[in-house]
């Protein structure tokens, strides 16, 4: 049998489903039990890698059910790459799905968010800095020497290591509770209204998202919640509108300050003044 065919009759082999026929039939018979350990082994390195991007949902659900979560989200999202700290990108949306199919989570309808939230958590710490970032882009300071019809074309840019997260139950405040024994890179911020109660409770009222943004500080990821002002400034800004665009929605601009102090923002592009492309 050729290299090749070796190789992934043994990647085949070591997959949750056990397919492993093809190449215990190339195996002695007293080697045969030793590849359950590659198996184990394969399976027990995912698991880690599952239990350190949600360590809280692993808290939450208990050592066993986790472990038998991640071994059904397994069978339905193999391992493609050698990267470890990029699997688990559908596990939020996955989990989302397993808590409304099974009754057995009916008191943990806000998981499917946390882990969301821990997702976001997990891929800011490993976000590409912003001086890399910024490499292929203009910084602030250059915008006010462009003139007035190239600043209006200008796209203001997120930090790479921050993210945008609105959802309906106070998830970061589940993770804060769980904070001291936190397996993972995250710290949640002192909520920007939690210092008036009766504040709280209206901006409940009127608004029943909570909106969090995701960023990155030294070696830390953080949480912090935002006004709905701030969230809706964020996300015309993540997708892409120019300033004459923002400048002409509704969105509050004496918000940009704060944003660019925080560094949720770190600079511009500048997006063609006619269709042409470099391509012609």
């Amino acid at each position: 049998m050729r290299l090749a065919q070796w190789q992934s009759a043994f990647v085949n082999a070591l997959a949750q489903q056990q397919n492993d026929a093809s190449l215990l039939d190339l195996v002695a018979n007293e080697q045969k039990g030793r590849f359950h350990i590659y198996q184990n082994n394969a399976f027990q390195a995912q698991l880690n890698a599952l239990q350190q991007a949600f360590p809280v949902c692993h808290i939450v659900v208990g050592e066993l059910c986790f472990s038998q979560l991640v071994k059904r989200y397994i069978l339905r999202y193999p391992l493609h790459e050698l990267n470890l700290n990029r699997y688990g990108q559908n596990f939020p949306a996955w989990l989302a799905r397993e808590i409304v199919d099974h009754n057995a989570f009916k008191d943990l309808a806000y998981l499917g968010e946390l882990a969301q939230m821990e997702w976001l958590i997990n891929q800011s710490y490993y976000a590409m800095d912003c001086d890399s970032f910024m490499v292929n882009h203009n910084e602030f300071a250059q915008l006010a020497s462009l003139p007035d019809a190239a600043q209006q074309q200008a796209i203001l840019l997120l930090s790479p290591a921050v993210s945008l997260m609105s959802c309906e139950f106070p998830v970061d405040k589940v993770w804060k509770k769980y904070q001291p024994h936190r397996l993972n890179h995250g710290q949640v911020e002192q909520d920007s209204a939690s210092s008036n109660s009766n504040r709280v409770a209206d901006k409940k009222q009127q608004d029943k998202l909570r909106h969090l943004v995701i960023y990155r500080q030294q070696y830390h990821s953080k949480v912090c919640s935002v006004e709905p002002k701030q969230m809706q400034l964020l996300q015309a800004i993540a997708s892409q509108q120019t300033l004459a665009q923002l400048t002409a929605s509704e969105v509050d601009l004496n918000l940009l300050t704060e944003l660019i102090e925080r560094q949720w923002l770190c600079g511009f592009s500048l997006q063609p003044l006619d269709d042409v492309t470099e391509d012609g």
